[in-house]
């Protein structure tokens, strides 16, 4: 990304939403959500640290929607959002995939608004759908170290010629993506061109090719061919400019078959009133989708002025023009007519989907018409013609018989750069399932502007602000212990094994004159938040965390804001440094604490206070760390020898602690310390 385009981005800005204002006359859904622009809008914690899917426009959605259902089947812990540019889209996602996904407008590319996306919503991958990329975008997830991978890209001779053009100005963004899965070869080859490196990229083919058509939808289809009984053309995602060819063309088939019906469906729902009034300028009786109405033998044209019916529509129809190929807009895929056995008619502007046209025209799946007369033709020879209908369809379908498998393979690339990272994203088996908790199940609330509170709802039934309070429990006789230290941690009865409230309190200096106050932040960034997300990131892991149940952010007065956490106890669990009070550990003990300890660092993962209070045993001699506070995930560096010698400190200080009280601490560094470092050091298999 280069500084021009930055500059460019933001000095654009009042011409977007000047454009999106103007769109909003004829669909009203533009002027709405401005907010999500600019990504100022709160998103709920249970979208947080999930999967980002960004399917640009109807197109993208459609084509992905199989895939996103393996993603949401293949994830089912992890939250998934959705995110496009346009209400149509926005739309179809509510309607496929309802409360399963969360949905957002991916804001404008200024470096502001990506900086607060990624800072909201915290993604750990990103699938862009066929060429969708943006440079500040690109930047920011690089910089979160967020994985992004373009799948079912494509990649015309026009459009390589464009990126090449204005390469100074969005700088390598084909460089930062992790992965391309190229629809076809001449796709790669120009992404390789464009500076993608050639292992980073490979041919899975077309997801269209994986369309399916339900058998609800098959069934409505053949009801309505029974019900209409009347030959049926379809004109499926015209352009303006268009659909006055189509309406000529149509109105030549009336005088050679009276009692045909058009089906016409434009492009983009703003234009819906539009084509209304052209079909009754034309002369046309209309009935329009939208309206409920069914056509009787009277109706010349049905609007199609719905949403996310273009499959039925398809399905229906004896014959298919599809649009944007009577002008330059370059056409639409034809492979859901294909999937729908629906011989096709097309303009001769194919260059969006050229490959598909060119094997379609090879095996004479596909007629041509460059004007209303030739579409006329067409339609009209082929409603006379059942068997030239029954050759084209099954060429069609012949030809692309073998092209199946682009879900399947791009799943299996989404699973490999999951896999890679650190800690990797796990497929949960169907027995630990249920082990698995992400924010996916968490709630937030909001009981005032002051506060803000994340739960787990499947742990909670209800949830109330008194819960982060000492008081609440000890009158409700539920206070069954406490651990003192910098401050006093309370155990809680409540459920099976307990909970552990804990306050934030400062410490060193600041700490005498500051008792619980930090500098105000972003809510996700505070430090109860911030420590519940990673306790959940390591548990999803399978690294040996406690189980976060509940966190707190409440602004404090004037300045600054307070913060508590409720996680859940380690059952019969005590700290090394209780257990070197009352014996030593032996051999197997320390060396199981090395090896967890080795366990967090190989995951990437930095513990800022290692002592021996924040390492713990169960029952079962199962080593656990606790207290995240300021913790997080790092690079490999010297930090993780640093936090062994941290660790190594704690025990020498608690053992001339305990010479100086004369009391007991079981523990002597040339004897335990190499016994810990061979765990440490120890491969997992030993």
């Amino acid at each position: 990304m280069t500084v021009s385009y930055r500059l460019l981005i933001r000095l654009s800005l009042p011409l977007i939403f000047i454009y999106l204002w103007l769109r909003g006359r004829k669909a009203p859904a533009y002027r709405q959500r401005w907010s999500e622009r600019l990504a100022l809008q709160s998103i709920p914690a249970n979208a947080r640290q999930g999967i980002l899917i960004h399917c640009v426009s109807v197109g993208e959605t459609v084509a992905a929607r199989q895939l996103i259902e393996q993603v949401l089947h293949s994830y089912p812990h992890l939250p998934v959002t959705l995110s496009s540019m346009t209400p149509t889209a926005a739309a179809l996602a509510q309607s496929a995939f309802g409360d399963r996904v969360h949905h957002l407008y991916l804001p404008i590319d200024t470096p502001g608004a990506m900086r607060r996306l990624f800072t909201k919503l915290v993604p750990r991958a990103v699938l862009l759908l066929e060429t969708e990329v943006w440079p500040c975008f690109l930047q920011r997830a690089k910089q979160h170290k967020v994985p992004v991978v373009l799948l079912n890209a494509r990649m015309s001779a026009k459009s390589q010629r464009s990126y090449h053009k204005y390469s100074w100005l969005i700088g390598p963004v084909w460089q930062q993506l992790s992965w391309i899965a190229a629809q076809n070869q001449s796709s790669a080859e120009r992404f390789v061109n464009l500076g993608v490196a050639a292992d980073r990229i490979a041919v899975r083919g077309n997801l269209k090719f994986d369309s399916q058509v339900s058998a609800n939808l098959l069934a409505e289809a053949t009801l309505l061919k029974q019900q209409l009984e009347r030959p049926v053309l379809l004109a499926a995602s015209t352009h303006n400019g268009e659909d006055e060819l189509v309406l000529q063309a149509f109105k030549k088939v009336l005088a050679k078959i009276p009692a045909a019906l058009l089906i016409l469906v434009p492009r983009h729902p703003e234009r819906f009133d539009a084509v209304a009034e052209q079909i009754a300028a034309a002369e046309l009786s209309l009935v329009r989708r939208s309206a409920g109405d069914q056509p009787d033998s009277a109706t010349q044209v049905w609007l199609g002025d719905s949403m996310g019916e273009l499959m039925l529509w398809y399905a229906t129809a004896d014959v298919a023009f599809v649009g944007g190929s009577l002008i330059t807009r370059g056409g639409h895929n034809p492979l859901e007519p294909i999937a729908t056995h629906t011989p096709i008619v097309s303009g001769p502007h194919v260059f969006n989907f050229q490959d598909i046209f060119d094997r379609l025209n090879a095996a004479e799946g596909v007629c041509w018409a460059a004007d209303d007369l030739q579409l006329a033709r067409q339609w009209l020879n082929l409603l006379n013609d059942a068997n030239l209908r029954f050759t084209m369809q099954r060429a069609a379908a012949r030809e692309f018989a073998q092209d199946q498998g682009a879900t399947a393979a791009m799943l299996n690339d989404i699973h490999a750069i999951f896999k890679h990272q650190s800690p990797p994203i796990k497929r949960p088996s169907e027995t630990d399932a249920m082990e698995f908790t992400s924010m996916k199940t968490i709630t937030t609330l909001k009981p005032s502007d002051k506060l803000e509170i994340w739960f787990d709802n499947s742990v909670f039934k209800t949830f109330s602000d008194e819960f982060f309070s000492a008081e609440y429990w000890q009158q409700q006789h539920k206070i069954k212990g406490a651990a003192t230290g910098r401050s006093t941690a309370w155990f809680i009865e409540f459920g099976e094994p307990g909970m552990l409230l804990r306050h934030y309190y400062r410490g060193g200096l600041v700490g005498k004159v500051n008792k619980d106050r930090f500098a105000r932040e972003p809510i996700a960034k505070s430090r109860a938040m911030a420590e519940f997300e990673l306790l959940q990131r390591l548990r999803e892991a399978g690294l040996p965390v406690p189980k976060p149940l509940a966190a707190r952010y409440e602004r404090a007065p004037l300045w600054g804001y307070r913060a508590d956490i409720l996680v859940e106890i380690i059952p019969q669990a005590q700290d090394v440094f209780k257990v070197l009070g009352e014996r030593p550990l032996n051999h197997d003990e320390w060396h199981s604490i090395g090896a967890v300890i080795r366990r967090f660092h190989e995951a990437g993962v930095y513990h800022s206070d290692l002592n021996c209070h924040n390492i713990m045993l169960d029952a079962d001699d199962k080593v656990w760390l606790v207290d995240f506070d300021k913790c997080g995930f790092r690079e490999a560096g010297e930090w993780q020898q640093a936090n062994l010698a941290r660790l190594l400190r704690s025990l020498l200080k608690e053992a001339g602690k305990a010479k100086e009280a004369n009391r007991d601490f079981h523990w002597q560094e040339e004897r335990d310390w190499p016994l810990l470092i061979t765990g440490y050091e120890a491969k997992p298999d030993t």
